[in-house]
C-alpha cells in the first residue's frame, strides 16, 4: 500500500469531515430556539425579557450548576435535570388547572377517561408555539403562566434553602434575584423542549426530554436514522476487515529490541532532566483528581454529607465535579506535554540550545494555570468573584470550566509547547518524502498541531452566546479534541514509542497510523453530531450523527488487535524486556478504547437509544471508560516509557508497577461494569416508561438497589486510589532521586550515543 496515497487520503478525510461539520453548523445557526425579546402574561403585561433569560444563563454558568445538574441532558448526571424537571413541574400545574377548570376536581381524582382528556389537552398546550417572531414576543396562556409561577417558586426555594436530596447546599445561588433569573432560564429551556418548531410537530430539541405528558415522544426520524446507524456500522466494518486482510496491515515484524536496551542506559539531556519535574506534577494532580472522585462517589450515596461535616459544608457537589474534570484534563495533558519534551531530543537526534530554560518556563506556566484556574472555579461557585467570574472563575461549561483568562493562557502554553518540541524535531519535516522515519515524525508533529488547534475552538463562544451555539463549539473540544484528535495523537505517539523500542519499523507504523487516522477523522469529526441531537439544533444532526458516530467503534476494533500483537512482541522479547509495563499500559489503552469508547459508546449513540438514555449514568459510564480507560492508560504508558529512560536501571522496581496496573484497570472495570452500567440501565428503563424527570429525580437514588450500587462505589474507588494511584505515586517519588546523570550537551548527537540512524 502506498504511504503517499494513505497520506493524501488522511488529509482529504480530515478536510471533508471538518467542512461537513462546519457546513452543518452554518445551516443550524438560523434554526435555533429563539430567546424571546419579551415573555408576556395573558393580559399583555411583560413578565421578563431576553436579557433576563441570558442573565439566568449566566447564573447557571457562574455558580457551576452544569457541574451539579444538566440542561437538555448535558452536564452532571447526579443532580437535577433542570430543563426536564422544570417541564415536569409545569406539566403538573397545567394538568391540575385543566382538571379543575373542566371537571371541578383534582387530576388525581378523575377517572381514567377524564384523565386521558386532560392529558391530551395538556400536551396540546405545551406543543402550541405562541412565539410571534414579528413581535419577538412569547405570549403565555393562563395555564402556562401558572406553570411558570410553580416552577419559579420551586427554584427560588431550592436555591435559597437547599435540597439535601440532590446535594444542593443552602444559598447555592446567593441572592433571590439571581435565583429568579435562573428560574427564567430554566423556563425557557423547558419551553424550547416542548413547543413545536414552526412547520413541524417536533420541538426545538427534537422532542427531548421524553415526557409523554408534555407530548414529547420520539419522532419518525429517530427510528429511521437508528436503522441508518446500524447499517453504516456493518458496511464500514466489512470494508475495514477487508482492507486489513487484503493489505496485511498492522505492525509487521519487529526491528529488534536492542534499541530499547540502549535507551534505558542512555544519559540525559538537560531538557529531559527537567521533564522529570512535569511527571511529579502529573502524579500529584492524578492523586488529587481520584480523591475528589471518591468524594463525588460519596456524595452520590449521601448527598451534601461527609464523615467530616465541614467538608460537605465547604465543598458542594459542583465544586468537587469541576475539579474532578479539570484535574483529569490537566494531568493527562501535562503527561503528553512532558513525554513529548522527553522524546523530542530522541526523535530529533539533538538537544537544541536553550531548550532546558524554555522547559522550565513552561513548567511554571502550567503550574500557574492549574493553581489559578482551580482556585478561581472554587471562588466563583462560592460567589466570591463578582463580575470577574467569567474571566477568573468558572465559565460554567462542563470540561471547560476554567475562567476565560486561564483558558487563553493554557492555549498559549500549548502553543509554546508545540514550538519547544518543534525546535528539536522540525528539521525532519523537510525530509518527510525521503524516508519513512521522517514521515513518522511529520505524522506526530501534525497530530500535535491538531491537539493545540482544536483546544482553540473553546474560544469561539463567549458570555451571552446562545446556549446551542456555545455547545456546538464546546463539543469541538470535548468530543473532537478527545475522541478524534487525541486518538490521532495517540496513534502517532504509540507508533513512535514502538519504533523507539525496536518493536516496529517506521514504515509499518506509518502505514497503520495513516490508515487508522482516515477512519478516525471520518467517524470522530462528523460523529460529533450525536451530541447535537437534543440540544436545540435541527433534525439534520440526527442523520449525520447516527450514521457517522456509528462508525466510531470500527478503528477501535483494530486497535485492540494491534494491542494484542503488542503483547505478543513483549513476550517474544523475553522477561527482561525493559519497557514491558509501559507497553502493557498501551495495551490497556487499546482494550479500553474497544470497550469504553467503542462498545459503551455505540450502545448509547443510536438515536432511539440515546433519546431515552441521554442524561443518565450510561453516558457517565462511557465517559469514565473512555477518558480514564483510553487516555488515562495511554498517558500512564507515556509517563512510564519516559520515566524508564530517566531513572537509573538499578532502581527500577516492576513490582510496584504491576500492582498499579492491576489496581487501575481492575478498579475501573469494577466501577464501570459493577456500578455505573447497571445504574444507567435502570435509569434508561425508567426514562422509557415514565420520562427522564423520574429517572433523574432524587427519589431514584433512594431505591434500595440503586442506593446499594451507589454504596458499592467505595470498592472500585478504593482499589483505584490505594492499589492504583498510590503505588504509582510512591514509585515516582522514590525513584526521582535516582535520575540518570545529565551528560549529553546541547548540540550533541543522541543518535551517535544510541548507535542508530533513522
Amino acid at each position: 500500500m502506498s504511504i503517499k496515497g494513505l497520506k493524501w487520503a488522511t488529509f482529504v478525510s480530515f478536510a471533508l469531515s471538518m467542512a461537513g461539520l462546519l457546513a452543518g453548523g452554518f445551516y443550524a445557526k438560523d434554526r435555533l430556539p429563539p430567546y424571546p425579546g419579551s415573555v408576556a402574561a395573558p393580559d399583555g403585561g411583560r413578565l421578563f425579557t431576553k436579557a433576563d433569560i441570558l442573565e439566568g444563563q449566566g447564573v447557571y454558568q457562574r455558580y457551576g450548576l452544569m457541574d451539579h445538574g444538566s440542561v437538555w441532558g448535558h452536564g452532571s448526571q447526579r443532580g437535577p435535570e433542570f430543563s426536564a424537571l422544570t417541564l415536569h413541574l409545569m406539566v403538573g400545574a397545567v394538568q391540575e388547572s385543566v382538571a379543575r377548570r373542566e371537571f371541578g376536581m383534582p387530576f388525581a381524582e378523575l377517572d381514567e377517561m377524564r384523565q386521558g382528556l386532560v392529558a391530551g389537552a395538556t400536551a396540546r398546550t405545551f406543543k402550541e408555539n405562541a412565539y410571534d417572531a414579528a413581535k419577538d414576543e412569547l405570549a403565555l396562556s393562563e395555564d402556562l403562566l401558572l406553570g411558570w409561577r410553580v416552577a419559579a417558586v420551586h427554584w427560588l426555594k431550592t436555591f435559597s434553602k437547599g435540597d439535601a436530596a440532590y446535594g444542593i447546599l443552602p444559598l447555592a445561588v446567593p441572592t433571590e434575584a439571581e435565583a429568579l433569573q435562573a428560574a427564567k432560564f430554566f423556563f425557557w429551556t423547558a419551553w424550547a423542549a416542548s413547543a413545536a418548531r414552526p412547520g413541524t410537530d417536533q420541538s426545538y430539541t427534537n422532542n427531548w426530554p421524553p415526557d409523554r405528558a408534555a407530548g414529547n415522544q420520539p419522532g419518525a426520524e429517530v427510528y429511521l436514522w437508528t436503522l441508518g446507524g446500524i447499517l453504516s456500522l456493518l458496511i464500514v466494518l466489512g470494508i475495514f476487515i477487508f482492507m486489513v486482510h487484503h493489505y496485511g496491515l498492522w505492525f509487521g515484524p519487529p526491528k529488534g529490541a536492542a534499541l530499547a536496551e540502549k535507551l534505558v542506559d542512555m544519559p540525559l539531556t538537560p531538557s529531559q532532566f527537567q521533564a522529570a519535574k512535569f511527571f511529579l506534577v502529573v502524579i500529584l494532580l492524578f492523586l488529587l483528581q481520584t480523591v475528589v472522585g471518591g468524594l463525588l462517589a460519596h456524595y452520590t450515596a449521601h448527598p451534601a454529607s461527609f464523615y467530616l461535616p465541614f467538608v460537605a459544608e465547604l465543598v458542594p457537589y459542583s465544586w468537587a465535579k469541576s475539579w474532578h474534570l479539570q484535574l483529569a484534563v490537566f494531568w493527562i495533558a501535562t503527561t503528553w506535554v512532558a513525554s513529548a519534551i522527553y522524546l523530542a531530543p530522541i526523535i530529533g537526534g539533538t538537544e537544541p540550545k536553550g531548550q532546558s530554560l524554555l522547559v522550565k518556563v513552561l513548567l511554571g506556566a502550567i503550574l500557574l494555570v492549574a493553581v489559578g484556574s482551580l482556585t478561581g472555579e472554587a471562588l466563583s461557585i462560592k460567589g466570591l468573584l463578582g463580575k470577574w467570574w467569567y474571566w477568573l472563575g468558572h465559565q460554567g461549561w462542563e470540561y471547560l470550566e476554567l475562567g476565560r483568562l486561564w483558558q487563553i493562557l493554557l492555549f498559549g502554553g500549548l502553543i509554546a509547547w508545540l514550538l519547544i518540541v518543534y525546535r528539536a524535531v522540525g528539521h525532519h519535516l523537510g525530509k518527510t518524502g525521503e524516508n519513512d522515519y521522517s514521515g513518522l515524525v511529520g505524522f506526530y508533529v501534525f497530530s500535535a498541531i491538531l491537539v493545540v488547534a482544536f483546544f482553540g475552538f473553546g474560544l469561539m463562544y463567549g458570555k451571552g452566546t446562545h446556549l446551542s451555539v456555545a455547545d456546538y463549539w464546546r463539543w469541538f473540544v470535548v468530543h473532537i479534541w478527545v475522541e478524534s484528535v487525541f486518538e490521532f495523537f495517540g496513534v502517532g505517539a504509540i507508533s513512535l514509542l514502538l519504533v523507539s523500542m525496536g518493536l516496529a519499523s517506521a514504515r509499518s507504523a506509518l502505514i497503520v497510523g495513516y490508515f487508522t487516522a482516515i477512519i478516525v477523522f471520518l467517524s470522530g469529526i462528523l460523529g460529533t453530531a450525536h451530541h447535537y441531537f437534543w440540544y436545540g439544533g435541527p433534525s439534520l444532526w440526527l442523520a449525520v450523527g447516527s450514521v457517522f458516530s456509528s462508525m466510531e467503534p470500527v478503528p477501535l476494533f483494530g486497535l485492540v488487535t494491534r494491542g494484542l500483537m503488542e503483547v505478543k512482541t513483549i513476550q517474544a522479547q523475553g522477561k527482561e524486556f525493559p519497557y514491558k509495563w509501559p507497553l502493557y499500559f498501551l495495551v490497556a489503552s487499546s482494550f479500553w478504547n474497544f470497550l469504553g469508547a467503542g462498545v459503551f459508546g455505540f450502545l448509547i449513540n443510536l438515536p432511539l437509544v440515546n433519546y431515552y438514555e441521554h442524561g443518565t449514568y450510561l453516558t457517565m459510564n462511557h465517559g469514565h471508560a473512555a477518558l480514564f480507560g483510553v487516555y488515562g492508560m495511554l498517558s500512564i504508558g507515556l509517563l512510564l516509557f519516559s520515566w524508564r529512560g530517566l531513572v537509573d536501571r538499578e532502581h527500577w522496581n516492576d513490582r510496584l508497577l504491576k500492582v498499579s496496573f492491576w489496581g487501575l484497570n481492575g478498579g475501573l472495570a469494577l466501577m464501570t461494569l459493577g456500578t455505573l452500567f447497571p445504574v444507567g440501565l435502570v435509569q434508561a428503563w425508567i426514562s422509557f416508561r415514565h420520562g427522564l424527570w423520574l429517572a433523574r429525580d432524587a427519589s431514584f437514588f433512594d431505591r434500595p438497589l440503586i442506593h446499594g450500587l451507589s454504596m458499592a462505589r467505595i470498592v472500585p474507588d478504593t482499589v483505584i486510589i490505594v492499589l492504583g494511584v498510590l503505588p504509582l505515586a510512591w514509585f515516582l517519588l522514590s525513584t526521582y532521586r535516582h535520575l540518570k546523570p545529565t551528560e549529553i550537551k546541547e548540540g550533541e548527537s543522541l543518535w551517535k550515543r544510541l548507535g542508530v540512524d533513522f
